[in-house]
């Protein structure tokens, strides 16, 4: 067996990372991190951690840009997308409990905070697949790459054991909740595109076509615009410069 080859306990694994150990238990259960079973002891290869590596590296280098729509016709464009020959790949019920420093006090201050790229989006999220109604919890946080730019974003998202325990910390670092948002959705693969379809409850229907990448926006935009129309949405009636989800918070928000 080569160096590379070598079986690593996750305890050798996490100092190889430069990680907690927890965190490398993490990386198997999300599917990131190839593992075999020796008995009953887990062992990662020391050539699949250069190759995790490796991907997490150039996966850092991308972004996500996307454009988004208000659509009063799911039905249609769902029948559209299958006509198409795109998949779905999730459906679930989702509830994003959102979070700002407690010093905002309306959404032209968070607007400004958020806007000039040194703000953030931070939700805790509850979701389960449609299938089991095991409730999945996690806690994510998004920025924009450029001020202004609501289209190119850079987000990180970990999982947490529940919203109660997760709440509790953001208080203590004094944030406040200023919305929930409980939404059905339906995410669909078309090519290399994710298509993303939110009924949000008391509001309006939402589609963002979105693509991760380490392309410039510039180039990507029109690209975007081109599925959409494939489509059948309307660029100048449906369109939105921010999702609709930042919609429903300037109707919605309590400060």
């Amino acid at each position: 067996m080569s160096m590379s080859d070598n079986l690593l306990t996750i305890k050798e694994t996490a100092e190889y990372l430069k990680v907690h150990w927890q965190t490398v238990r993490l990386y198997i259960k999300k599917g990131e991190l190839k593992y075999y079973r020796v008995g009953r002891n887990i062992r990662i290869r020391e050539s699949s951690l250069e190759d995790f590596l490796e991907k997490r590296k150039s996966r850092d280098r991308k972004v996500e840009i996307e454009i988004r729509f208000v659509n009063e016709n799911r039905k249609r464009l769902e029948k559209k997308l299958l006509n198409l020959g795109a998949e779905i790949i999730y459906h679930g019920h989702i509830i994003d409990h959102w979070y700002i420093p407690n010093s905002i006090k309306s959404m032209k201050e968070k607007d400004i905070w958020f806007d000039n790229a040194k703000g953030y989006g931070l939700r805790i999220r509850e979701q389960d697949n449609g299938y089991t109604g095991k409730i999945q919890t996690s806690l994510e946080i998004k920025k924009l790459l450029k001020p202004g730019k609501h289209d190119t974003c850079l987000e990180a998202e970990i999982d947490v054991d529940n919203y109660d325990e997760t709440s509790s910390l953001l208080r203590l670092m004094n944030l406040k909740k200023m919305i929930t948002i409980d939404k059905d959705r339906v995410v669909y693969r078309y090519k290399k595109y994710k298509i993303v379809l939110d009924d949000i409850k008391d509001f309006k229907n939402g589609v963002e076509i979105e693509l991760i990448t380490d392309r410039e926006r510039e180039e990507v935009i029109p690209e975007l615009k081109k599925v959409a129309a494939d489509l059948g949405l309307d660029l100048k009636r449906d369109m939105t410069d921010k999702s609709v989800t930042y919609l429903a918070m300037k109707k919605l928000a309590n400060f």
